[in-house]
C-alpha cells in the first residue's frame, strides 16, 4: 500500500517522524479527562508548537470529528498523523496516542481499584478537573474569536447561542447541530461573497466611468485650449504682419 502524504510545503516544511510521534505520545500520556480535555492538548502540538495547520483548519476537524461515530481523540490523531505523513502517519499516530493509556491502564488497574478510596487520589482528581474547565473554556473562546472574524460578531453570538439551546435544554444530537452549522456556515459565505463581489463590481463599474469621463473632458479641454490659443495666435501674427505692411506702404510715399 502507497503512502501517500500531502505536499509538506503545506504544513510548513519538512515534518520529522520524530516530531509527529512525540506530539501522539505527549497528547496520550498527558492527557486526562476524557475526550474533550485532549482537545487543547492536540491543537497545541498542532497549530502552536509544530505549524502544521491553522486555528481554522483545526476548528474544522474538531466539528467532523464530532459528527463521526467514536472516540475524538483517536480521530485526531488520525488525521493529524494523515496530514502530515500519509496512510501509515496515520496508523502509527493513532498507536502511539493510545499506547500509554492501554499499557497504564493493563499495570495500573489493581492499584487504582486500592486507592479509588484515597482521600489524596480524589484530592488529585479535583484538583485536575479546573484546569480542563479553563482549558477548554481558553480554546472555545479563541474559537468564537475566529469564527466572528469570518460571519461577525453578531451571527457568531446568535449562533453560539443557538447551539447551546440545542445541545442544552432541546438535547438534540451533537451530529446534527454541526451538520447544521456547516450547512448555515457554507450558505453565509457564498452570500457575503456575493454581495462582496456585487459590491466591487458596482465600484469598479463606477471607477471606470469616471476614468472614462475625465480623460474626454481632459482631452476635449486641451483641444479647445489649444484651437482658441492657436486661433489668437494666429490673429495677433495677422495683425502685426499688416501692421508692417501698412507702414512700409506709408515710408514709401
Amino acid at each position: 500500500m502507497e503512502n501517500t502524504a500531502p505536499d509538506e510545503k503545506e504544513v510548513g516544511g519538512m515534518v520529522s517522524w520524530w516530531n509527529l510521534l512525540v506530539a501522539m505520545f505527549r497528547t496520550g500520556i498527558f492527557t486526562y479527562g476524557g475526550g474533550p480535555a485532549v482537545i487543547p492538548l492536540m491543537r497545541h502540538e498542532a497549530v502552536r508548537r509544530y505549524s502544521w495547520m491553522e486555528d481554522e483548519e483545526f476548528g474544522e476537524i474538531v466539528a467532523l470529528a464530532n459528527a463521526l461515530p467514536g472516540p475524538i481523540a483517536t480521530k485526531l490523531a488520525a488525521y493529524l498523523g494523515y496530514r502530515v505523513k500519509g496512510i501509515l502517519g496515520a496508523v502509527l499516530a493513532v498507536v502511539v496516542h493510545i499506547l500509554p493509556s492501554s499499557l497504564a491502564m493493563i499495570v495500573l488497574l489493581g492499584s487504582l481499584y486500592a486507592l479509588k478510596s484515597s482521600r489524596v487520589v480524589a484530592g488529585m482528581i479535583a484538583a485536575v478537573k479546573p484546569v480542563i474547565v479553563v482549558m477548554l473554556g481558553v480554546m472555545a473562546y479563541e474559537f468564537g474569536a475566529s469564527a466572528s472574524r469570518g460571519l461577525g460578531w453578531l451571527f457568531a453570538a446568535v449562533a453560539d447561542l443557538l447551539a447551546l439551546v440545542l445541545l442544552g435544554p432541546v438535547n438534540v444530537h451533537p451530529a446534527l447541530v454541526v451538520l447544521a452549522a456547516l450547512l448555515y456556515g457554507s450558505v453565509h459565505l457564498r452570500v457575503v461573497d456575493a454581495l462582496r463581489a456585487r459590491r466591487l463590481g458596482i465600484g469598479a463599474g463606477s471607477g471606470e466611468q469616471g476614468a472614462n469621463v475625465q480623460p474626454t473632458e481632459t482631452v476635449a479641454g486641451g483641444r479647445v485650449g489649444q484651437s482658441e490659443g492657436g486661433d489668437q495666435g494666429r490673429d495677433d501674427q495677422e495683425g502685426h504682419s499688416g501692421a508692417g505692411t501698412s507702414g512700409e506702404e506709408e515710408g514709401s510715399r
